[in-house]
Parts: C-alpha cells; structure tokens; sequence
C-alpha cells in the first residue's frame, strides 16, 4: 500500500473479489459494469456531458467495454440538449453552445412538441441515460449494481421531472440528508462509508433531567460539481435508490432490486 493511499477514503478498500467490476486499472483484468464483458475503457460517472469545463480533477470511473461505453453517447447528447432546451425556455440557464449533431437537434423538436401539447412527456432515451447514470453510481458507491448473470440492472422502476413542475417544498426536499439507521450498509470497504455521517442533535429531555443526544446516521449527496451534478445513493431492505440532480434543474430517482433478492 502505497502511503500517499492511507487516508484516501475515495479508494476502494473492498474484498478483491469486487474490484474487477469496480475499480477502472489499466491493464488488469476489468470487468464491464453493464454487460460483464472484459472492459477496456473506463466510464466517467456522471458523463462529462452534464458537466462543465473545467472539470473535476477526480470524477469517478467505472470499468466498461469499448461497445457499452460507446453506445450511450447519442442518447446521453440527446439527454443534454433536452434540459438545456427546456432550462432555456424557462429562462433559467443561458444556452451553451452545444454541437449542432443530429441529437442535439432532434431534442429541440421533442421539446418543442411538449411545449405545443402543455405537457412533458415520459422520454425512453432520457430514461435509458438516467438508468446508465444509476447503474455506474450504485457500482462506484456501494459495491453492487454491475451485471451479473442474475442481474441485468433493470429498475423496478425510473422517474424524473423538472424544476418548473415542483413546488417549493419538494425542490427543498431535494436538499435532505438520507437517514441510515434503518437501511443496511454496503459491502464493507466501499466508497459509500466517505458519505455517511453519525448526527448528534441535542434535545430537550423531562423536567429535571437536563439534555440528551440522539445519534444517527445519515448519507449525504455527492456533489460532483456545484450546480450541475450531484447524486446519493443508498440500500434499503431489498431496494437500491439512486437520486439525481442535474443543473438543479431536473431532479430524477431510480430504483433497483437488490441483487440477493
């Protein structure tokens, strides 16, 4: 171990039987985290597209095959042009000079049609990328969610929406800690144990008897860059979520079975 590594706690410091699937090293044997094929090319989580040059000088990466890596650019460009149509509609973002390629272009349209119908309508290619992004941050946090010959990574279910349709209050929500007490801990040694926290909030107790501290746990999110990107993920009985927040402006879930179950 070298000792510039001792107290990184971004590190995997998990069983070895997991890091081919979890930890992107050049020239050792990598596993794709989405269809178990060797892996040759490492997968930026979250997509440098949803980000901002310059970028984060350590942005999580998972192992994947040139063919899995390859195949989500279209639809994640497609993902970006479409937030970035209805952030601009809105007035809530200036427009970034995105390429003029056909995806680009043919998520102006669909958006163009939502505004014409009044209503945002459930996007397939969107939810593809927003699983993708699932996907590779479930298996780069806790140790779980690449696939396996029992599990291909399929949500129970995907849901997303924008800022303009919250109220107040949910968008706030979107802010909250995850409690940890009740919900089980990933595979020891993840990267997920750098998120969780123990709170002490001092409450009052009976007449005469002073104060008393109540700790618990909870997760935090992971800002990937401010403003931009961030995400929590966390296990729960027999379900994994992920939550996402991209430009604070769409806010997505996703929920998995857990592999054991």
């Amino acid at each position: 171990m070298d000792e510039a590594d001792n107290f990184n706690f971004n590190k995997y410091w998990g069983p070895d039987d997991y890091r081919p699937r979890v930890v992107f090293k050049r020239g050792s044997d990598m596993q794709c985290v989405y269809c178990g094929e060797p892996a040759n090319t490492r997968e930026h989580c979250p997509s440098k597209v949803f980000l901002t040059k310059p970028y984060p000088s350590d942005l999580p990466v998972v192992p994947a095959c040139e063919r899995c890596n390859n195949g989500f650019s279209s639809d994640e460009l497609y993902t970006k042009a479409f937030v970035e149509a209805y952030e601009h509609h809105c007035s809530y973002k200036s427009k970034t000079k995105l390429s003029e390629r056909k995806e680009v272009m043919e998520a102006q349209r669909k958006f163009e049609e939502c505004v014409s119908s009044g209503e945002i309508h459930f996007d397939d290619k969107i939810a593809r990328i927003l699983i993708k992004l699932a996907v590779c941050h479930i298996t780069y946090e806790l140790t779980t969610g690449f696939h396996t010959d029992s599990w291909e990574g399929i949500p129970e279910y995907v849901s997303y929406t924008f800022r303009p349709n919250m109220t107040t209050e949910e968008i706030d929500s979107w802010d909250d800690f995850i409690p940890m007490n009740d919900n089980i801990l990933p595979v020891i040694g993840s990267r997920a144990f750098n998120q969780i926290y123990v709170l002490e909030p001092v409450m009052s107790a009976t007449e005469g008897t002073g104060e008393i501290t109540r700790p618990f746990a909870v997760m935090d999110w992971i800002d990937v860059q401010n403003d931009n990107y961030r995400y929590v993920c966390w296990l729960d009985g027999i379900y994994i979520h992920v939550k996402v927040a991209i430009d604070e402006f769409m806010y997505a879930k996703a929920v998995f079975k857990h592999k054991d179950n």
